[in-house]
C-alpha cells in the first residue's frame, strides 16, 4: 500500500461532508477513484445507480468487494486510475466522480477529469480530496503565488471550491500535510471564447514558466514567436509588458492567445 503513496480517510465526517456537497441521487452514476478500505464508498453506494470504485491494490479491492456484496450496483475494478478508459455507458450520459486522490499524481489526474469532459461534457462535477496546497493551487485566483498554469487550465473549463479543510489526523497513516476537499463544477462552455485552445494552452504554459521574468520576457524565451510580435500582441490585448503572469485574468490570457494567433497567421 505504501508504494502507492495512499492515505485511508477514516472519518466518517469528511465523507458526509464529501457526499452532501456532491448532492448524490438515485438517478446519478459515480466514479470513485482510489476508494481504499471503502468509508466513503460504502455511503455512496445505497445512493446512487450506479457506482464505479477503481482501486490499484489488489489486497483492498478483494475486501471492497466482498464488503459490498450488497450492492449489485457496485462495480469494484482492480486498475491503476491514469491507465483507466471511460467506458462506453459513461460516454453519452451524465456521471460524477469523488475521489481521495494521492498526492504524488494530483495533477495527471486533474488533466485526466478534463480530458473526461471534454470526451463527455455531461461529466459535470468532481468532488475530491487533495493536498491543501494544491486545492489553494487549483482555486486560486489572480495576483497571489498560488496562481499557476492548473489554475488557469482548470478554471477555464470549471468553477472550483474549496468545502472544507481535512487535517492529517483524518487520516490512517497520518499524513505530513492536511488535505481539502474541492468541488469542481464544470461548465458547459469554456469560460472564454478561444479560436484555439492550444494556443491558449501554449500562452499560459510559457508566461508561467519563468513567474519570476515579466510576462514579455517569459514569453520571449519560452514560446518562440519573434520578441517584437510578442510585444506588439501584449499591446494590442491592453496587457502592459512589465506585469507578470500570475497578475493577469483567465479572460486577458484568452484575449493575450487570439492576438498571438492572428500574429501567427499572419507572420506564417
Amino acid at each position: 500500500m505504501k508504494k502507492w503513496g495512499q492515505v485511508f480517510l477514516h472519518d466518517k465526517r469528511v465523507a458526509l461532508d464529501i457526499i452532501t456537497a456532491a448532492s448524490l441521487t438515485k438517478n446519478d452514476r459515480v466514479i470513485e477513484i482510489g476508494p481504499g478500505r471503502g468509508v466513503l464508498t460504502k455511503l455512496i453506494a445505497p445512493l446512487v445507480n450506479q457506482l464505479i470504485a477503481v482501486e490499484i491494490d489488489p489486497r483492498l479491492v478483494r475486501e471492497l468487494q466482498g464488503s459490498l456484496k450488497p450492492y449489485p450496483q457496485v462495480v469494484v475494478l482492480q486498475q491503476d486510475i491514469m491507465s483507466y478508459q471511460l467506458p462506453s455507458e459513461l460516454m453519452t450520459v451524465p456521471f460524477k466522480v469523488t475521489a481521495n486522490v494521492p498526492y504524488y499524481i494530483t495533477s495527471p489526474i486533474i488533466f485526466q477529469l478534463l480530458d473526461w469532459h471534454l470526451a463527455n461534457p455531461q461529466f459535470s462535477q468532481a468532488i475530491i480530496m487533495v493536498q491543501k496546497e494544491v486545492a489553494q493551487r487549483l482555486a486560486a485566483v489572480p495576483g497571489g503565488k498560488e496562481y499557476g498554469v492548473i489554475s488557469v487550465m482548470l478554471q477555464f473549463y470549471a468553477d472550483v471550491q474549496i468545502i472544507r479543510i481535512v487535517p492529517a489526523n483524518c487520516f490512517s497513516p497520518v499524513p505530513k500535510v492536511d488535505s481539502a476537499v474541492i468541488k469542481i463544477d464544470f461548465l458547459s462552455q469554456p469560460r472564454e471564447k478561444v479560436a484555439k485552445v492550444t494556443t491558449f494552452k501554449k500562452v499560459v504554459k510559457a508566461a508561467f514558466a519563468q513567474r519570476r521574468k515579466t510576462i514579455l520576457n517569459s514569453l520571449k524565451h519560452n514560446y518562440g514567436l519573434d520578441a517584437d510580435l510578442l510585444e506588439q500582441g501584449l499591446k494590442e490585448a491592453g496587457i502592459g509588458s512589465g506585469r507578470r503572469a500570475e497578475t493577469l485574468s483567465i479572460a486577458e490570457f484568452a484575449r493575450l492567445s487570439e492576438v498571438i494567433d492572428e500574429k501567427q497567421k499572419s507572420n506564417n
